[in-house]
């Protein structure tokens, strides 16, 4: 009888804890197992499947090895593996076994199978397959036992790197939420005051220019009002999205809070920032938000443009001046940009 000798187990495992200290990569471990199975238990072949769409029975299989794919026999036996989540090890009768469970025929040289469910806290990732070829010895329980520990450490492998995608994830989500405005999709004022701060310090430290558009929707409290914060919130996604459309590449558009909105723009002078800002109020002037079932809602805003360092000297001043010249927008009949 061949059967892998009681240490082998362990050695893989001891080979797998110095493979994950140089380099890790699941492709390059799934392989690197395979040959060592085969390394430990003659005569036969291993496969690797990970079942990528979770633990469903419809879910298909694929290799994790190498280019070519698995034949259908081994596919569907690693299938009926992952689906009832326990070990399959068949050595007698096997083209009985394949019928019963309409597995597709085994190859002529395939003279048993075993299969061990890759699986980590009642979820199961894949199965291990090991496939007898040409002489009748079964595995053994030595060379099963080997399969069953090396899929409970891939298994472990997996899980691990689904917490860490599932951490990166969850990272990514935070860091949106906390720069980003969540119904506009559009910078917040946190995300702005770091870009502005940045790009004051650039100014100063170049002697370049810096512009600075607030923006403000009028009579939105009005509209928000008579049509509801609904028909609100999407004239907030229109105006942002339009701003976003109408700015240089380099400009960084924010929404600041409420319904005000701040353009950055970097080394322009006033009379740039000024055309900007107007193309910017004409855009939004002339592109009225659809409502469904009310018709069009024409949007107007007013922009109060300062530049640095002729309009204020520090951040405070910058931010001041910008607030002065927009309340001057609206106070002199709104939809019109005035610069300082």
């Amino acid at each position: 009888m061949m059967e892998a000798k009681e240490s082998g187990g362990q050695r893989i495992l001891s080979k797998i804890n110095q493979f994950n200290e140089k380099t890790y990569s699941f492709k390059k471990l799934s392989n690197f197992v395979k040959q060592e199975i085969e390394r430990a238990l003659k005569n036969s072949k291993v496969h690797i499947l990970i079942d990528e769409l979770g633990p469903s029975v419809a879910a298909v299989v694929k290799a994790d090895k190498g280019k070519r794919p698995c034949s259908p026999p081994i596919r569907g036996f690693a299938a009926l593996v992952i689906a009832s989540k326990k070990a399959f090890s068949v050595h007698k009768d096997l083209s009985k076994f394949c019928k019963k469970h309409n597995i597709a025929a085994a190859h002529k040289n395939t003279t048993g199978l075993f299969g061990f469910p890759i699986k980590h806290q009642h979820i199961v990732y894949g199965a291990i397959v090991l496939e007898k070829v040409k002489d009748h010895i079964p595995f053994g329980r030595a060379g099963e036992s080997l399969v069953a520990m090396i899929a409970a450490r891939l298994a472990v492998e997996i899980a691990y790197d689904k917490l860490v995608e599932e951490k990166k994830r969850l990272e990514s989500e935070v860091e949106q939420l906390a720069l980003f405005d969540p119904l506009t999709k559009i910078p917040n004022r946190r995300y702005f005051d770091l870009i502005l701060e940045m790009e004051m310090r650039k100014a100063k430290g170049y002697s370049r220019q810096l512009s600075l558009a607030m923006i403000d929707l009028d009579h939105f409290r009005n509209l928000n009002a008579r049509h509801g914060k609904k028909v609100g919130n999407e004239l907030l996604v229109h105006v942002a999205q339009t701003l976003q459309r109408n700015v240089r590449g380099t400009d960084f558009v924010a929404r600041f809070g409420g319904e005000e909105f701040m353009i950055i723009l970097p080394e322009a002078l006033n009379d740039a920032a000024v055309n900007v800002a107007e193309r910017i109020r004409s855009a939004v002037e002339h592109a009225p938000l659809v409502l469904k079932g009310t018709g069009k809602k024409k949007v107007t805003i007013s922009i109060g443009v300062v530049t640095y360092p002729s309009s204020a000297e520090n951040l405070p001043a910058f931010l001041e001046q910008a607030d002065r010249a927009l309340k001057r927008a609206k106070g002199l009949g709104r939809n019109q940009v005035i610069a300082i």
